[in-house]
């Protein structure tokens, strides 16, 4: 591996906090709103950081960088956050180079999905590229390294069956309520929140459901109204929250919020059995509802453990995703290998046509048109011959440690083949 190769590498780095590690509770005290993520990228771009992608997701807050400045963007994480270093310290990860690298893969094909094949997170990741890129923070090197973890990531989805069955947060919540509520054809849902786990829910939860007893609610009306009309189901304003809360005996709260949404006081004295699923990090369910003797609240950590037997199947179907994984990072090596010997060949063309002209010209009065042609021809094939060797050994055997005379041994071996 060249030395250019090996210094992008160094400055390479991904830093974060993921439920692997974290619990709900602190997991969503280092969570970014919309606003704290476009002011990241601003301020990282003030400090002349031209590679910085912020990821933030129920599962996990993560920032990709490339840069040598570790501290100050670790710096940076925290102050936007609620979190504090000792928290970090505790829970969080900072992975540089080859392990940044894979984690980066296994995150965007579902491997490090809390729900393993949770295809989800690569439309988040996406999102995320776009906005770092309209900020004009995705250096040639990232765009290229998340072109490429995409492309696997498709191939992965295309391929394998590891995203086969109902296993997503929002197919875990539906599979859930399906599991425990034995009147799914006759109860009352209202759904508050209707951002991508919330469309997700609605559409998976109605495919289960042969009545529309379900209304909507979004802080946004205009949203919830167009979800409704597309599922032909009812919505209200967030003013008639509390009379929704009543009627509901199924309530899922998706509102992504950086704070609670669903409140004690929204229940209003009630004393019907509810079931509340909170699919928000950080929790959007205030915890004193909890206590609440008729209500049952199930977060997205304890929905984890109420998969179907889907997830041992997608487990199954890891080695070959592994696999693709493997072969696509090698595959962006090779191309990082290439962009950094691309000088050095084009120079290499250059110089050996140099010669193949000065020499020519030096014999052509001495040559007929004909035999001129003729040596020029057979020039051009011994240039091309000892530029493709000098190449595909530069390829092939510049990240090893030869003797000079093994190296010229190699190239003319190729010469010979």
């Amino acid at each position: 591996m060249s030395s250019q190769i090996r210094e992008n590498l160094q400055k390479l780095f991904v830093l974060g906090i993921s439920y692997k590690k974290t619990a709900l509770d602190v997991r969503g005290k280092f969570s970014f709103t919309a606003e704290q993520q476009e002011n990241l990228l601003k301020e990282a771009k003030e400090n002349q950081i031209d590679g910085f992608v912020v990821l933030s997701t129920c599962n996990r807050t993560e920032i990709y960088a490339h840069t040598s400045q570790s501290e100050f963007i670790t710096d940076l994480f925290l102050k936007y956050s609620e979190g504090n270093r000792e928290d970090f310290d505790s829970h969080g990860y900072t992975l540089f180079g080859n392990d940044c690298i894979h984690h980066l893969y296994r995150v965007t094909s579902g491997l490090d999905s809390q729900i393993i094949g949770d295809f989800q997170i690569v439309g988040q990741v996406k999102n995320a590229v776009q906005l770092a890129e309209e900020m004009g923070m995705v250096n040639p090197f990232l765009n290229r390294l998340f072109s490429f973890a995409f492309q696997a990531s498709k191939k992965i989805k295309t391929n394998t069956e590891i995203s086969k069955g109902a296993a997503s947060v929002s197919h875990a919540a539906v599979q859930y309520i399906k599991d425990k509520v034995s009147t799914l054809e006759s109860c009352n849902f209202l759904l508050y929140g209707t951002g991508d786990i919330g469309k997700d829910t609605c559409g998976n939860l109605l495919k289960h459901m042969n009545n529309r007893s379900l209304t909507l609610i979004n802080r946004t009306e205009a949203k919830a109204e167009a979800l409704a009309d597309k599922f032909n189901v009812k919505y209200q304003s967030v003013s008639k929250l509390i009379e929704e809360v009543e009627k509901a005996e199924v309530i899922i709260v998706a509102t992504g919020a950086p704070q609670p949404t669903l409140l004690p006081e929204h229940f209003n004295g009630s004393d019907q059995c509810k079931l509340i699923l909170d699919l928000s990090v950080p929790r959007n369910v205030h915890p004193e509802i909890d206590k609440l003797d008729h209500v049952l609240v199930i977060t997205v950590d304890e929905l984890s453990k109420h998969i179907s037997d889907a997830i041992q199947q997608r487990k199954d179907c890891i080695p070959q995703a592994e696999g693709i994984i493997y072969g696509s990072i090698s595959e962006f090596y090779s191309w990082l290998e290439v962009k950094y010997l691309s000088p050095v060949i084009i120079a290499l063309k250059e110089n050996l046509q140099k010669v193949q002209r000065k020499e020519l010209d030096y014999h052509k009065n001495k040559l007929t048109d004909d035999e001129l042609k003729k040596v020029e021809h057979i020039t051009s094939n011994i240039v091309n011959k000892i530029a493709r060797a000098c190449i595909n050994h530069l390829k092939d055997h510049h990240k090893k440690q030869s003797s000079p005379m093994e190296t010229i041994d190699m190239i003319f071996k190729d010469l010979d083949s």
